[in-house]
């Protein structure tokens, strides 16, 4: 890990240093630069040389701790932070750099009791944040040990401007009849609602051994609008594949398939595979590639059935004031399956940012920003005789608040714009909605 000197503030809050006996040890002075340029290797050859006279000096152990650490000597960290601890059983800092260490030697049990121990000091939420991923590192690696099984139960309430995703105004100019204008009915105009939604989930991991774990899932939701229930929408997905670590690499392969269910018929239906390749750059920086590809098919419109290929590419980073952020490129293709109907399939691609940044202990906030072009692969006639072309605008903001443990409140807003040169295709979305969850 990086040692610059606002990284200090990210580990812990309460850096019990010793700084100004440190300023004034030119020893100190010279390995902490050495740290600081990310010459960890170097530092702890220097302190270990003075080891045996300087050993029981908190501000020199903590050092050599963080030094043998960062040059990937864990045990011997370990011994040189209990001696610090020893003497100041306060010292946050030494206690969340054990911690760390404890990870690093498979410790994981130690490890955790430490980060929650760090937590429990009150600490700022960039640290907070920090540790957060810490546990959530502790937690992989327990899974990659033994069987694991989480799920969550969730209800949602909000407010929808624009339930069926439909074009403003009830007059529709159609091309193909000479640009006469039809009035549309319920259902082809916008139209807002309240509605509640409930949801629930499961994810079971199983180690098999070299690295290897069987994981599957299954989540399913159901959205209930108050007063337009033609367009209640309920939702199953369910997934099953393996997943494979090798050092810094996490690559997986899963079955996918989900249906949607529009009022109390099927609507569509996907069925299909998701590769994935994820990098740990640093612990701080994750790279990530994919490919999916999904049949999709549509009951009671056949000739909508096509075939999806979507691959992309994501880039995340955590920074020192807590915030993660990330973005993202994807690029794809949906082919119609049925001969003659070219304006139901389309070429695509699209980009993502966003990111979340934590304000206090259990607050943070979170958006993000995409969009995505599709150009159609013919004029819908005889209604619409130019091809089709969306840009779709979608922009998400919200919090995530912890009143408790396993539980998450999250409030939020999005929009969506599909701007197209179709006017039955063009549209505008607005969603307010609160969630609660409870995860298990």
């Amino acid at each position: 890990m990086n040692r610059k000197t606002n990284s200090i503030a990210v580990l812990t809050a309460l850096m019990i240093f010793a700084a100004a006996p440190a300023r004034a040890d030119e020893l100190l002075q010279q390995a902490q630069q050495l740290v600081d340029s990310g010459r960890a290797g170097e530092a702890y050859t220097l302190l270990a040389a003075k080891e045996s006279a300087r050993s029981g000096q908190p501000e020199f152990d903590l050092l050599l701790g963080i030094a043998a650490l960062d040059a990937g000597q864990p045990t011997r960290a370990v011994f040189a932070l209990e001696r610090v601890l020893a003497m100041e059983p306060g010292n946050a800092r030494a206690r969340a750099e054990i911690a760390r260490a404890y990870l690093a030697i498979g410790e994981t049990d130690r490890a955790r009791e430490e980060f929650e121990n760090v937590k429990r000091q009150g600490v700022p939420p960039a640290v907070a944040a920090t540790i957060e991923r810490f546990l959530a590192a502790v937690e992989h690696l327990e899974g990659e040990k033994r069987p694991t099984l989480k799920g969550y139960v969730e209800a949602t309430l909000g407010i929808d401007d624009n339930v069926s995703s439909s074009m403003s105004g009830t007059g529709l100019a159609v091309p193909g009849f000479g640009g006469a204008v039809i009035n549309l009915g319920p259902g082809l105009t916008r139209t807002g609602d309240d509605f509640l939604s409930l949801g629930a989930g499961l994810r079971y991991r199983h180690p098999l051994g070299g690295g290897v774990s069987f994981v599957a899932g299954a989540a399913v939701s159901q959205r209930h609008n108050r007063h337009d229930s033609n367009f209640d929408l309920g939702s199953f997905d369910g997934n099953a594949g393996l997943m494979w670590t090798s050092g810094s690499d996490i690559f997986s392969l899963n079955l996918q398939n989900s249906m949607l269910v529009l009022q109390s018929d099927r609507y569509r239906e996907a069925t299909g595979f998701t590769g994935q390749w994820q990098r740990n750059l640093s612990d701080k920086e994750q790279l990530t590639g994919y490919l999916q590809y999904s049949e999709l098919k549509y009951p009671a419109a056949r000739v909508r059935d096509a075939d999806r290929w979507v691959a992309g590419g994501a880039y995340a980073r955590a920074f020192e004031s807590g915030l993660v952020g990330f973005a993202g490129l994807y690029l794809g293709s949906e082919r119609e399956q049925a001969r003659g109907f070219p304006s139901f399939g389309h070429d695509l691609w699209g980009a993502r940012v966003g990111g979340e940044l934590p304000l206090s202990q259990g607050v943070a906030v979170f958006g993000s920003l995409s969009f995505e072009d599709r150009r159609y692969g013919g004029p819908d006639l005889p209604l619409f005789p130019q091809t089709r072309k969306d840009g779709q605008l979608n922009i998400l903001m919200g919090a995530n608040f912890t009143p408790a443990k396993d539980w998450l409140l999250t409030p939020q807003l999005s929009f969506t714009r599909n701007d197209s040169n179709i006017q039955l295709n063009d549209y505008r979305r607005g969603v307010a909605s609160v969630t609660l969850r409870r995860g298990f």
